[in-house]
């Protein structure tokens, strides 16, 4: 017999740290990120000082996860547009966390891909969705750009092999209605690419549910909507935590508007918000399966058991 784990609102185990927001300025408007139409929060960078003091907490609090889990240096906004990218994902490494980041290739460029390669991230996930300049665009939000994106991304692959980087590279496509054209046509060739290590296919979100654009573009049957369970499944507010690049602490990288802030770095340590008031009270939503808050109430990923989730 399987026992039953036991959630609490305080938890023993220490914090975990999914991703970390470099920045939310994006050069996209993309039509399946709530980012486009739905984000009203200050744009702004992180500061480096900040960003050691989250990776030094992380380092001396939680070796096992900085062992297992990789930290994203993404949330919502294109990371390759801060100045000192590359500085952060260095300081990362040097301090032995598994590094990655999620990117479009409009940015690379040659003195950023040789910048970001330098850096020596484990792992890159870099999206190109459509197959020419008009399906891009659809999908996208900007004209003109899908053969620049394709000229940076295979200059980036040539360059990767020159330095003999062993970065993982990951080409992503998100799967929903516009985008399959484009995948048929182009999985193949990007699976057959030198430096390609994995091509995926991305499954669609609708991040947190509320925003009812991003909704729309969801195209699934009854027959495709996974089952729910009757209670929250939910596990990560006992894993891990997303830090907004003012300092902000968020439940999961799905707030991308600080619905549900927990607290702010520059004001607490990040153990102290792991425990704090913010944090134990989303506990209790989820314990009692009663889930109010504006952050998870519609997350179509609540209450699905945790073998079906795609991240």
């Amino acid at each position: 017999m399987v026992e039953k784990e036991i959630r609490l609102p305080a938890s023993n185990d220490p914090f975990g740290i999914f991703n970390i927001e470099l920045t939310n300025r994006c050069p996209m408007n993309c039509v399946m990120c709530p980012r486009t139409n739905n984000m009203t929060r200050k744009q702004g960078d992180m500061n480096f000082e900040l960003f050691k003091r989250i990776i030094d907490e992380l380092v001396d609090e939680n070796e096992d996860y900085i062992n297992h889990q990789p930290v994203w240096l993404h949330h919502f906004g294109e990371s390759l547009l801060h100045r000192e990218f590359d500085t952060f994902i260095r300081y990362a490494v040097q301090k032995k966390i598994i590094t990655g980041l999620s990117l479009n290739p409009l940015m690379l460029t040659e003195p950023v891909s040789k910048a970001l390669l330098e850096s020596k991230p484990d792992i890159l996930y870099i999206s190109l969705d459509g197959h020419d300049n008009e399906s891009f665009e659809k999908i996208r939000g900007v004209k003109n750009a899908y053969q620049r994106s394709l000229d940076n991304l295979n200059g980036f692959l040539k360059l990767k092999q020159e330095l003999q980087s062993d970065c993982r590279t990951v080409l992503s496509m998100i799967d929903f209605e516009l985008n399959r054209q484009s995948i048929d046509q182009t999985r193949s060739y990007w699976e057959s690419q030198p430096g390609v290590d994995e091509f995926l296919m991305k499954s669609f979100s609708t991040w947190d549910g509320n925003a009812t654009d991003i909704n729309q573009l969801e195209a699934k049957s009854e027959e495709d909507k996974p089952v729910q369970s009757d209670r929250v499944e939910c596990n990560f507010p006992w894993e891990r935590m997303t830090v907004l690049w003012d300092g902000e602490v968020v439940p999961c990288c799905n707030d991308y508007n600080n619905k549900l802030s927990l607290g702010n770095v520059n004001d607490r340590s990040l153990s102290e918000i792991w425990n704090g008031p913010q944090m134990k009270q989303l506990r209790e939503e989820f314990i009692s399966n009663h889930v109010v808050n504006p952050l998870c109430r519609h997350c179509e990923k609540l209450r699905l058991p945790r073998d079906q989730w795609d991240w």
